[in-house]
């Protein structure tokens, strides 16, 4: 009793512990139970997806692996399943792993082979090339930095990727950056930030040549990991040298030196002492970078090299101390592009000029002392041929010394020389010297020493005494300051013809005083030429000149990519000659040319035209008008066509009669005998001359040419033939022949004339006759009989030149193994003596293999190693039947030869043959049957499978199989082939892959035969097609051409889809019935027309990819048809299925009586279905139905992609809107949902949306909830919960328990829910950031921010609908870098947009109601905008105009002169001015604001704080338009779209500069008008710039920059140089801009002044603004404005009464007249403009006599006074007598 209690209780706590630790405790009483499972991992499975998925996934992910499948692909399967071993290794990496089958998508990324592998990094694809069998390959492949590079970026890692890179490279470069969340993308609001964003865009700039030098570059946003390597400040620079961390201490943003600093820490400290090695592209990254390097050329196959390298390691670091880098580089190509012809050679570069060392390589002391002494003295670098020709093609400013180092004279030369290095360097001109006779020759350089200065790659002669150096450095000084014309010799004169596109050459002769005056012109566009990309250069030398055919002197041609054109204008007028030039460079024109110029393009011209004429014929320049028409088409089409006025010239070729047009190909020239002023047909038939064979019509003097210089040369002798006779029909009938004849290097022509045919004795025409080596054949066979002449031209006896192994082209040799069982071959390489020893002997042989039917021919084409795969030249081959042999004997013994020949010819084949990749393709195009076993040489058990497929090969030889083998693995892998052995069957061309067990040799016999056999598409006529689009639902029909050799391949490729098609219901069928298929749109078979129910479209993709036109049959969009829902079976059922989301099937069989009506309801609906994405379709399948849960038919079935089951609908099938709803119900059960939308659609919706609300969420949490990780530990936690359910069962039956499952599905062993446990481990394995020690709680949080993570957004969901009632977009968004350009950092947050200006909601987000109200509010009202203090930095920074409010909160008096404010918003608005209110104490420090509320206005960015009243807001109004406040002194004021209109409406004189922001001379203009807008201000001209392309297009302002002058909105446009500012200062205030017709303009006190001192005859109407009787007389004086304009008086207005009162004016409205500044006031009736005409023009033209007379007045009355004084003096009475005293009397 005891022991059962006990051994119950035990039993009791097993169960327990099982179900608390499954996994971890056996039971006991297994017997009883089930068998305890182990833990089951979740299976890595790589997720599936289609095109739109993948489209959306590289949107969203910056890295992403794609493989590439397709159905027939059988190796597929097995590669994916290699692959799925690092599917979770990929995810920890970052790289999201999918997989896709679309053929279509994947000839768009450049697929063509399947299996295939594609890794996108950040959108940038790159192609997998590597074996994808081997999984770990992929994976370091992805993982890689290789794989991650892109161009001209560094790129960003995690803290996984970057360990193991750093284990992986040896040298690595990381930049360590704040985390996104302290620096978001966009958001510069901190130092660090901004640091790290210019650090970075500088460091971009040396990625790629840290790349070329072996050194990795990423960057990384993880602050500790910075922590933990104690970094401080970021950003941070380490360098990971073999893992070891180095910390750069410079400057980050200074690129070079960090370039400099990585190279030269990527040797110091290694271990081994030893010199690095470089590749050829690394070595010129070191050049351009290091200052001083040398670099070792050697060979490691070569003792000498290897010994010169072991003395130089002992130099290595001695080099190392004092600067100097060494690296060796092992290129045999590399040392030769730098003149190199020997190794090993050292050669010393100097801030990239080379120097070679000359000395004992023994000696490595005597090595450091020469490299120590370039490195202190200055001295002439030594250069070879190569590197001058790379220096010069640089363009670089050299001075070359060509001089011979034994020659006494050239080193006292020298050292002269040595003397004013530095100061060349100085000057900018690199100074070196060369030991070259050969390269001197090619400058035209007989003597030396001689020196020669190259600028842009244009040569100049020094003619002086080289030993006088100061002459010589004042000639350097002057030629790099002076523009005078270079002169050159003839060589120099073809290698700049060869190397520039654009050189125009002045041919002169310097004595001559005609050239020596022309020059001089000359000289002063020089400048220009180079300005316009064009070389100017002379040349002394009239031999040169007669080889271009130029007899007069001086001459100018210009050279177009070698092409001449001879200059025929004045050449004193140098000005036309520059627009001559420039003209020519933009326009292409046919150019003339001379005989001698017609020779030598017909010698280096591949496709040339030449038109002979007479240009003193009218009719022949006429012509020539009209192929000027085609002379672009031409150009494109690769045809140079020049024209010629040379009569001798034309009779050369037989030309009679001008014009006339010869065409040359390849040196062959065929005439043109059709209508030459019919430009269309000209043109076509020099692109049928060029794109297609034809026979080409020559003259007797052209055909000699042809005879004497070709080896073979057919000539159809017609004698004079018109069109209609039999020769015309015999000639179009050899036309057919002409392509077979060019492919076998046969040349075929044909002429009228009977001279040549009369030296070889033809009598009779028409007649052919076939010339070899000059010797000729004539044919006597039937010339009708096109094929007769064919085969007696190419028969080998035709052919054959007796006593000789006959030379054949690539084409001949093609077209000999194709015809021919026995063919023996030597390749060889023209010029090459051995081979031509080697022929000698062969030719010994030649009749003995004729004798045995043994062809043998040899060949010398190039690129013929690659060709036919050689291994080496020369080489002798033998064909038999295709397949080769290679002699690997002695090619001088041709007794030897021969033996081996005839034993190979007699020999018979019972092996598979092994082919070489070029006879395998030339097999696979020929042969209709081949069978090609694959294997590779590592393959163990490929030779047993051989030896048993060795037994089966007769028998396919049998049934017309040919069977062949290959080891080519790389052919293989372009086919799709990793794992081998692999069989493919070819059928006309179309590949098939085996899927069975290939060690079966009768298996894989009878599915070759079965292969052979299969012919399953049914041929049809045309009565059974009409029957069959009458009766088949889906019908596919293939229209061909039976005598079409492509046909069968065709059919083949889709013989291959038609059963896969009839499991959709498509019935495949094929027709050559030409008529229909021209019905249906193919004039031109193959082509394929799909009917769906009698209508039909054509298919337009690839015809030979099956898999592509399954795709394409079977596609959704394809099958349906409007207004019908669509019947579709199981299997097209499945693929709706996989590429639609939402799909609604109604289950329904003929046998329902209720089905029909149901079905005619849900008609109805089916476009509302699919306007709301639902596909609904129709199945007639109880058996399906079954299947879903559908027992009663008709039942309509909903399926969507978050669930696995789909949903019944259980309502009234007759109510068609109800079933609608339900369906749209089922596709969004949450109904109206906010839209969600991110990135640039986001920012463009707020741009563009007048009225917008953005709900900002924290993505994090959620994306964390629906991780692929997360998924995977739910996947596993799921399984853990059933095991764990298993437990329970197991102990309960153990016990007979009835213990509630459930109660273990609850939760772990922390009561967690399974799902928040997955969570959490799920984010703990990945990598996420959360302590080891609080996984625990961690996971708890997360559970919840999963259920909790959209609940405001719930709620904000009630009131979408309202939103848009009242004409509110709402949307959501997750995206921090959109939140973070707003300033938006705390999560969740509501921002209102309205034209693009923000405002923050500051309530409870969850109350929708509240939210509602306040969006209603900010739409009907206009409010002032509250914004956040990023928001302010980005609108101060985009918006010209901005007021902004600075308040605080609570505050009563703010909220008062808010509410004032908002009376004024509109009106600011309307002047283009932004108000926003901000509330940020601590940003208004800034702005030195210390009380509140303030008002801070920014103009262009330039803030001016308010001083007044801000409770009078009219005041603020008048404030902010005041001109004076909109103006920025010694500024042009940067203006938006709606502050221009409103200048343009108030400024009679406004100027305007248009400009781009991306404009690199806008700034340099811009600083040019600073100049002037304050003396523009003077003028009363208001001047304003505007970065806007719609403005300008709104204007009609076609180029940017432009400057345009508005008078009273009447634009005129700046034609000058806006780069000099007084003459536009001159321009806007001169008369002829300033005047506007048909009115009186506008003045003030400055530009009345300035009319003044430059006119003679001025009226000025002086009045007043307002004044009814100004504006009166203003109308009556417009209608006289164009009188006084006659009259040549300006005639103005001034709105300026104190002005006008120093004029004596006092009464306004008044009008005053100045001649020659002297005023007059006219006193009449300013209403009647005929006598203010009047007046005007009397005092116009007042005589001389007239004012004599006026003096003469004045002399009269001076007169009279004087005498009026003389008589008043002269008549004076006498005063009377004193009064005596009365003493007196």
């Amino acid at each position: 009793m005891t022991f059962t209690r006990l051994k119950t209780f035990l039993l009791v706590v097993c169960a327990v512990l099982a179900l608390r630790y499954p996994g971890y405790v056996n039971c006991a009483n297994n017997k009883k139970g089930p068998q305890q499972a182990a833990p089951l991992e979740p299976e890595a499975v790589i997720e599936e997806v289609n095109a739109k998925q993948l489209e959306k996934l590289l949107a969203d992910k910056d890295y992403v692996a794609v493989f590439w499948y397709a159905r027939s692909c059988v190796t597929c399967d097995k590669v994916l399943a290699e692959l799925e071993k690092i599917d979770d290794d990929t995810d920890s990496f970052g790289v999201d792993f999918v997989k896709i089958n679309d053929k279509r998508l994947a000839k768009q990324y450049g697929i063509k082979n399947f299996p295939a592998l594609t890794y996108f990094r950040e959108k940038e694809p790159i192609i997998y090339d590597g074996d994808l069998m081997d999984e770990e390959g992929v994976l370091d492949f992805l993982t890689s930095l290789e794989a991650m590079d892109l161009p001209d970026r560094i790129e960003e890692v995690n803290a996984k990727i970057l360990q193991k890179i750093i284990e992986d490279t040896d040298f690595v470069a990381v930049l360590f950056c704040p985390d996104h969340e302290t620096c978001p993308p966009r958001v510069m609001d901190k130092q660090q930030c901004r640091k790290c964003a210019k650090a970075l865009q500088e460091l971009e700039n040396i990625d790629d040549e840290a790349d070329q030098l072996g050194i990795g570059f990423v960057k990384i946003h993880d602050e500790a990991l910075a922590d933990e390597y104690n970094l401080g400040n970021l950003p941070a620079l380490v360098y990971y040298r073999h893992q070891t961390p180095i910390i750069y201490e410079g400057e980050l943003q200074r690129e070079e030196d960090v370039l400099e600093w990585l190279v030269q820490n990527k040797s110091t400290g290694d271990e081994d002492d030893v010199i690095e090695d470089v590749t050829s592209k690394t070595l010129s990254t070191l050049i351009s970078n290091i200052d001083n390097l040398v670099v070792l050329f050697y060979d490691h196959g070569n003792d000498d090299s290897m010994t010169v390298l072991e003395e130089l390691e002992q130099i290595d670091d001695d080099c190392d101390k004092h600067g100097i880098q060494f690296v060796k580089i092992d290129d045999v190509k590399a040392a030769a592009d730098y003149g190199i012809e020997s190794v090993p050679a050292i050669v010393y570069f100097e801030k990239e000029i080379p120097n070679v060392y000359d000395g004992d390589l023994m000696d490595e002391e005597q090595i450091l002392k020469w490299l120590l002494g370039q490195l202190e003295r200055d001295e002439i670098e030594d250069v070879t041929d190569e590197m001058l020709d790379t220096m010069i093609k640089e363009g670089r400013v050299i001075a070359v010394l060509f001089y011979d180092n034994n020659d006494k004279k050239s080193q006292k030369v020298l050292e002269e020389l040595e003397n004013i290095d530095d100061e060349c360097d100085a000057l900018g001109i690199t100074f070196v010297k060369i030991d070259s006779p050969e390269e001197a020759v090619e400058y035209g350089i007989n003597k030396v020493p001689k020196l020669i200065y190259f600028e842009k790659g244009i040569p100049t002669i020094y003619e002086g005494n080289l030993e006088d150096e100061e002459k010589l450095l004042k000639w350097l000084t002057d030629q790099t300051s002076s523009d005078q014309i270079e002169d050159i010799t003839d060589e120099m004169l073809d290698l700049i013809i060869e190397k520039m596109s654009h050189v125009a050459v002045l041919f002169y002769d310097k004595d001559q005083k005609k050239s020596q005056k022309i020059l001089s012109e000359l000289e002063n566009i020089d400048d220009e030429c180079d300005q316009n990309d064009i070389a100017f250069v002379k040349i002394d030398d009239d031999k040169e000149a007669k080889e271009w055919g130029i007899d007069e002197i001086p001459s100018i041609v210009l050279f177009e990519r070698g092409i001449p054109h001879i200059y025929e204008g004045d050449l004193m007028k140098e000005d036309e000659l520059l627009g001559w030039l420039v003209h020519q460079k933009r326009y292409s024109e046919i150019p003339e040319v001379t005989d001698e110029m017609k020779d030598k393009l017909i010698e280096n011209t591949e496709h040339l035209a030449v038109v002979f004429y007479d240009k003193d014929d009218k009719q022949d320049m006429r012509i020539l008008n009209e192929l000027e028409n085609i002379d672009d088409e031409l150009e494109k089409e690769g045809i140079v066509i020049v024209r010629i006025d040379n009569a001798a010239e034309a009779k050369e070729y037989g030309l009679d009669h001008l014009p006339a047009l010869i065409y040359f190909e390849n040196k062959i020239p065929a005439l043109y005998e059709g209508d030459l002023m019919n430009e269309d047909e000209v043109l076509e038939w020099l692109l049928v001359q060029k794109k297609t064979a034809t026979i080409e019509e020559v003259t007797d003097e052209i055909l000699e040419n042809l005879i004497s210089e070709h080896e073979y040369v057919v000539v159809f002798f017609t004698g004079p033939c018109e069109p209609g006779e039999t020769c015309d029909h015999t000639l179009n009938a050899l036309e057919s022949i002409d392509d077979e004849l060019d492919e076998a290097g046969i040349i075929f022509v044909t002429t009228e004339d009977t001279g040549v045919a009369k030296k070889y004795n033809v009598k009779t025409y028409p007649r052919l006759v076939f010339f070899r080596n000059r010797e000729p054949l004539h044919f006597t066979g039937d010339l009708d009989d096109e094929d007769e002449v064919l085969a007696w031209i190419t028969d080998d006896e035709t052919l054959e030149i007796p006593g000789k192994i006959e030379e054949v082209n690539v084409k001949m040799l093609d077209k000999i193994l194709a015809e021919n069982d026995h063919v023996v071959v030597f390749f060889y390489a023209e010029g090459d003596k051995k081979a031509q020893k080697i022929l000698n002997e062969l030719e010994n042989i030649d009749d003995e293999c004729e004798e045995k039917d043994i062809d043998f021919v040899k060949t010398s084409d190039d690129d013929i190693v690659k060709e036919y795969d050689l291994p080496g030249l020369p080489a002798l081959a033998f064909y038999r039947h295709k397949f080769r042999t290679i002699y690997t004997g002695d090619l001088m013994k041709e007794e030897e030869i021969l033996e081996w020949v005839i034993d190979l010819h007699e020999s018979t084949a019972d092996v598979i043959e092994s082919v070489d990749r070029k006879t395998l393709q030339v097999l696979i195009n020929d042969v209709e049957h081949l069978a090609v076993f694959f294997y590779d040489d590592e393959c163990d058990s490929c030779s047993d499978i051989l030896e048993e497929l060795e037994n089966i090969d007769d028998d396919t030889d049998k049934h017309g199989i040919q069977f062949v083998k290959s080891n080519d693995v790389k052919l293989a892998h372009e086919i799709g082939i990793f794992a081998f052995p692999a069989l493919v069957y070819y059928e006309t061309g179309v590949p098939i892959m085996y899927d069975g067990n290939i060690a079966s040799n009768q298996n894989v016999f009878s599915w070759i035969l079965e292969q052979k056999a299969d012919q399953s598409i049914q041929l049809i006529n045309r009565d059974k097609l009409f029957d069959y689009i009458g009766t088949k639902d889906f019908l596919a029909v293939v229209f061909y051409k039976e005598d079409d050799p492509d046909s069968p391949r065709v059919l083949r490729h889709i013989e291959l889809i038609d059963d896969e098609a009839a499991e959709y219901g498509i019935y495949i069928v094929k027709m050559h019935d030409k008529l229909m298929a021209k019905k249906y749109g193919y004039r031109n078979p193959p082509g394929l027309t799909y009917f769906r129910k009698g209508k039909y479209i054509n298919y337009d993709g690839d015809i030979d990819d099956e898999e592509e036109i399954l795709d394409w049959l079977t596609s959704p969009a394809n099958m349906e048809m409007t207004d019908h829902i669509e019947q579709v079976n199981r299997k097209m059922f499945e693929k709706i299925r996989k590429n639609s989301d939402y799909v609604a099937v109604i289950f329904y069989s003929d046998e329902c009586k209720q089905c029909p009506r149901v079905l005619a309801e849900v008609e109805h609906i089916d476009d509302e279905a699919d306007k709301a994405g639902i596909d609904f379709v129709k199945i007639d399948d109880k058996q399906m139905a079954k299947e879903y849960g559908v027992f009663a038919l008709p039942a309509i079935v909903f399926f969507k992609p978050t669930s696995k089951e789909p949903v019944i609908y259980a309502g009234d099938l007759y109510e068609e809107e109800q079933i609608l709803t339900w369906l749209i119900t089922q596709k969004d059960p949450s109904g109206d949902v906010i839209e969600d939308l991110e990135g640039e659609r986001l920012v463009q919706l707020i741009e563009e949306s007048g009225s917008i609300a953005v709900y900002f969420w924290n993505k994090t949490k959620c994306d964390i909830c629906n991780s692929k990780a997360v998924r995977k530990a739910r996947l596993k936690k799921e399984r853990e919960q059933h095991q764990q359910e298993g437990s329970a069962a197991s102990a309960a039956a153990a016990f007979g328990s009835e213990a509630d499952p459930s109660e273990a599905a609850a939760g772990g062993a922390d009561g967690r829910p399974a799902a928040a446990s997955s969570a959490g481990e799920a984010i703990a394995a990945s990598g996420a950031a959360v302590a080891p020690d609080t996984t625990s709680g961690k996971q708890e949080d997360d559970a919840d921010g999963c259920e909790q993570c959209t609940k405001v957004l719930e709620e904000l969901e009630n009131i979408d609908d309202d939103c848009d009632k009242h004409g509110i977009t709402f949307v959501k968004t997750r995206d921090f870098s959109v939140a973070d350009g707003y300033g938006v950092h705390e999560y969740p947050a509501l921002v209102y947009f309205e034209g693009g200006i923000p405002n923050v909601f500051e309530g409870e987000l969850s109350e929708e109601e509240e939210v509602l109200q306040w969006l209603i509010t900010q739409k009907t009202e206009d409010r002032i905008e509250l914004i956040t203090r990023q928001m302010l930095e980005t609108m101060v920074e985009e918006t010209q105009y901005l007021a902004v409010y600075f308040y605080k909160i609570n505050c009563n008096i703010c909220d008062q002169i808010l509410e004032g404010l908002e009376l004024i918003d509109d009106e600011c608005d309307v002047f283009g001015i932004h108000m926003v209110k901000i509330q940020d104490p601590q940003l208004a420090k800034r702005y030195s604001i210390k009380t509140f509320p303030a008002l801070v206005y920014f103009r262009n960015g330039n803030p001016l704080l308010f001083e007044g009243d801000l409770q009078n807001e009219q005041s603020v109004l008048e404030w902010l338009i005041d001109d004076d406040n909109r103006e920025l002194a010694d500024e042009i004021e940067e203006v938006n779209e709606r502050m221009l209109d409103r200048l343009m409406a108030e400024s009679t004189l406004l100027v305007v500069f248009f400009y781009d922001d991306d404009c690199a001379e806008c700034e340099e203009i811009l600083e040019e008008l600073e100049e002037i807008d304050g003396e523009a201000d003077m003028f009363g001209i208001d001047f304003v710039k505007i970065a806007s392309i719609e403005a300008a297009k709104t204007y009609e302002i076609v180029n940017i920059p432009s400057l345009v002058y508005f008078r009273k909105q009447v634009p005129v446009l700046y034609d000058g140089d806006l780069h000099q500012h007084d003459k536009v200062i001159a321009w806007l205030t001169s008369q002829d801009v300033f005047e506007i017709k048909n009115e009186i303009e506008e003045v003030n006190r400055k530009m009345l002044d300035k009319l003044l001192e430059e006119n003679e005859f001025l009226s000025v109407f002086f009045y007043e603004h307002n004044q009814p009787d100004s504006i009166a007389a203003l109308e009556k004086l417009e209608n006289i404005d164009s009188e006084t304009d006659n009259l040549d008086i300006t005639f103005v207005k001034m709105a300026d009464s104190r002005y006008a009162k120093k004029w004596g004016v006092t009464k306004l409205p008044a009008m005053v007249y100045f001649r020659r500044r002297f005023p007059s006031i006219y006193r009449g009736d300013l209403l009647s403009e005929d006598e203010v005409l009047e007046w005007l023009r009397k005092n116009r033209f007042r005589q001389p006599e007239l004012n004599i007379f006026m003096y003469a007045l004045i002399a009269l009355a001076v007169a009279f006074v004087i005498y009026t004084a003389f008589l008043l003096q002269c008549f004076k009475p006498a005063p009377p007598p004193p009064v005596q005293h009365p003493k007196q009397s």
